[in-house]
């Protein structure tokens, strides 16, 4: 589950816009922000900073993938890994993510998130998802984002739909451990969508739309850009008979067309302040890399 407009990257999130290693100014704005989150506040963060005991984490690896591996068994090895990297709990989101952007840009976005092994949230993950399962060419891979309500609060949330061999599921990253991975064993579309939904209920949320994007190509190097919206799902306006009827037209295109032919289709159809410095954190080396999971372990309380 993300925060209210998690997956909008414009919506007043806390985001690095200034790259790596970050600057004091980006992580003054972090120590500030999680002192107001926390229930220690400034006690909690002035405990990090000032440690120098603090045990360097251990970096993740990224999967590397077998000849005798199944299909199934790499999307679990890509999801393994995206789920070590952990949830972003600190109030910053360290990689900027500009959905615009053409697929190659985004990639090295990717390439960043692995080199760098920070906590990540939910778009991150599905950027990070594409590049590791890029070199699947038998793998469709479409956005799937949500849009949800809970006590009068509104939340976002996407991950990456997968498509393989008849079967549907999904790979992704959440503080709900049933709100992100899927595994490939869903019949159809509306079984995957449908699952999601009851896990929401679970959570009290109440699911209000469904955006479905066009599947993304495989060449990490293509300038074009990600289709993250094609299909809406609005609960409020459909029956489930209604529902089920937009899963299996969507399908139905992706089981037989590419990204481009769907999305032609449908246009033919349609006719779409001053801060104090601290040098301490001055670097993205394994100290400052500890110092932000620590404070990750604090916020996930």
């Amino acid at each position: 589950m993300g925060d209210p407009q998690e997956e909008s990257e414009d919506d007043g999130v806390l985001v690095n816009k200034t790259g790596f290693p970050l600057g004091p100014e980006v992580w003054n704005k972090m120590w500030k922000r999680a002192e107001t989150l926390h229930p220690d506040g400034r006690k909690m963060t002035q405990g990090i900073r000032g440690s120098h005991q603090i045990p360097n984490v251990p970096i993740p690896t990224p999967p590397t993938f077998k000849n005798n591996q199944t299909i199934p068994e790499k999307l679990f090895l890509v999801q393994k890994y995206i789920s070590e990297l952990q949830y972003d709990y600190t109030g910053l989101q360290f990689f900027e993510i500009k959905k615009s952007r053409p697929l190659c840009r985004l990639m090295d976005v990717a390439k960043s998130i692995i080199r760098e092994s920070l906590p990540i949230k939910c778009l991150e993950a599905v950027i990070l998802a594409l590049y590791l399962t890029s070199d699947l060419p038998s793998v469709q891979r479409f956005p799937l984002a949500f849009k949800t309500t809970f006590e009068n609060n509104t939340f976002k949330h996407i991950v990456l739909g997968v498509f393989y061999n008849g079967k549907f599921g999904a790979i992704g990253l959440s503080r709900r451990d049933t709100l992100m991975y899927k595994s490939l064993k869903y019949e159809t579309l509306y079984d995957l969508l449908s699952e999601f939904t009851r896990c929401y209920n679970e959570c009290y949320h109440e699911v209000d739309r469904i955006k479905l994007g066009l599947p993304v190509n495989h060449d990490n190097q293509s300038m074009e850009a990600v289709i993250w919206k094609y299909t809406y799902i609005r609960f409020s306006k459909l029956s489930v008979k209604e529902f089920k009827q937009t899963c299996d037209s969507y399908s139905k295109q992706l089981r037989g067309k590419t990204a481009h032919q769907m999305k032609y289709a449908k246009q033919n159809v349609e006719s779409t302040k001053t801060v104090i410095t601290d040098v301490s954190d001055s670097s993205s080396t394994s100290s400052a890399r500890s110092k932000c999971q620590k404070l990750n372990k604090c916020g996930s309380r």
